[in-house]
Parts: C-alpha cells; structure tokens; sequence
C-alpha cells in the first residue's frame, strides 16, 4: 500500500451494492466513492451561498441579498432568531442557518466584519 491509499473495512452488503452500482455505471468502486464523496453536500451548502455578483461574494441567505454578516449583526445586539427573522421578513431556517454558518465560519464572518469597520473609519475620517 502506498502512501495515498488506505484500506477501509465496510459491511459485505454495502460493498455488494457499491460493486452493483459500478458495475452500472461501467466504472469501479473507488470511483463510485470518489464521486459520491465529491458531491455529497452539507444541508448549509444550500441555504447559504456564494457568489461573486451578490455582495461582494459573502456568504448569503440563499434566494435573499441578506449576507450571514447582517443576521451575525442583529445576534450581537441580543435580538433572537425569531425577531431577527420578524425584522428582516425572513424564515426562521434562514436565520438558524445563518448562525450556524457563522459559527463553522466564526474567524471567516469576523475577519470580515473587522475589515469591514476599519475601512468605514477610514472613509468617514479620511485617515
């Protein structure tokens, strides 16, 4: 075995079905488990998004312009999920999934924040 590989124990009627399911598609199995692996998504990857022409690429409310940055904002000044969700017209699920991200992403969401509010001294003061 060399340095790239790794042996992985699975039940015998798992791998019957992986070995049925390449077969199908006229590959082998590790290729099936790459390909499953590759395009497995966590249940985030589809309520918060990115994309370079919505707000500058942050994280956002999918189907919203509402950036995870903004829901962040309303849990620091102590408002609830659902006031947050009241306030901003918003579904609960959003809200939630904002803050999760937030909390997988907390260095990303901050460093962002920070930036940000340096940037806005430096306009409004001309420093």
């Amino acid at each position: 075995m060399d340095a790239g590989t790794m042996t992985l124990q699975i039940p015998a009627g798992l791998y019957a079905r992986l070995q049925s399911l390449a077969a199908k598609e006229r590959t082998d199995p590790v290729q099936v488990v790459e390909r499953l692996v590759d395009t497995a998504q966590s249940p985030l990857d589809k309520a918060i998004i990115r994309d370079p022409q919505l707000r500058g690429g942050r994280p956002i409310i999918a189907g919203t312009g509402v950036t995870v940055r903004t829901i962040v904002g309303h849990y620091k000044l102590g408002l609830t999920p659902e006031e947050t969700a009241d306030e901003m017209s918003l579904d609960l699920a959003s809200v939630y999934a904002a803050l999760a991200y937030y909390h997988l992403h907390r260095d990303e969401i901050e460093a962002d924040i920070l930036a940000d509010s340096e940037e806005r001294v430096m306009r409004e003061f001309g420093a």
